[in-house]
């Protein structure tokens, strides 16, 4: 019998790759404002910059464990006290200025003073919230059968203001967020961590994601039925067959009520 359902949060609840691009858009529009360039390339440029240089810091091991992207650390407040993320906070500030630098100067563009306006630009476009259209329904279904719990991997500060922004707090008895308990998917500790505090056990849940490299394998490897979510973001991996695939979150209802 299912007696927990566990979510991913980006690109599974809330939309988060269309916020990111989103944003590059509005930081252009800075730009473009000063300097006659191309958008599509200053945007493509800008994120292929922020991508190369997180991978090329000095936290970066430390972010592929818990699971904390390029574009998250353009935002992230990382306002907690561990080490790593006391490190993170003195190296972004760096970090989002040199991004928008080599986009600008590969249209030949130099300006220092832009490239604040243009972090916190990206910033301020970033910061929102939405949920995905069949979301609350979804949840008004599950709620009056199911122990609903999520698992997030990022830095703490982050993916807390995420679910308090979408309004999604209340309809969860558990969260867990690799950033806090320094273990992220696929590992199984975090799905040991939050099927205690939902007293349930890991046969008795369902992961419902969008990464099959880190929600369904972290799902198998955990014990637990897994459903995969196609937002057209990140492709099947034939290495992690989730027991069911969707496009649209209430695909998994008529399933959920087969298994009991």
């Amino acid at each position: 019998m299912i007696r927990a359902i566990l979510f991913d949060l980006d690109d599974t609840l809330i939309l988060d790759e269309a916020v990111c691009e989103h944003a590059f858009r509005e930081a252009g529009f800075v730009a473009a404002q000063r300097y006659s360039l191309d958008l599509e390339r200053l945007a493509y440029t800008a994120k292929a910059s922020a991508r190369r240089l997180w991978t090329e810091g000095p936290y970066y091991s430390y972010a592929l464990r818990i699971g904390h992207s390029a574009l998250e650390g353009l935002w992230a407040g990382y306002s907690q006290t561990q080490p790593e993320i006391r490190g993170l906070r003195e190296w972004t500030p760096g970090y989002r200025l040199a991004l928008w630098r080599e986009a600008l100067a590969d249209q030949n563009i130099s300006d220092e003073n832009l490239l604040f306006e243009l972090a916190d630009a990206w910033r301020t476009a970033r910061a929102l919230y939405p949920r995905f259209s069949e979301v609350d329904a979804l949840l008004a279904a599950l709620t009056p059968k199911y122990k609903l719990g999520i698992v997030t991997n990022g830095v703490p500060d982050l993916q807390r203001a995420k679910i308090r922004g979408s309004n999604l707090v209340q309809h969860f008895q558990a969260v867990a967020i690799s950033g806090e308990l320094n273990i992220g998917k696929p590992d199984p500790g975090i799905f040991e961590w939050i099927c205690e505090r939902l007293e349930v056990a890991p046969a008795e849940c369902v992961m419902v994601g969008d990464n099959p490299e880190r929600d369904v394998a972290g799902a198998i490897q955990a014990g637990m039925r897994s459903v995969w979510v196609d937002r057209g973001f990140k492709p099947r991996d034939k290495r992690y067959p989730a027991d069911l695939e969707v496009k649209n979150l209430l695909e998994m209802l008529p399933w959920l009520e087969e298994l009991g």
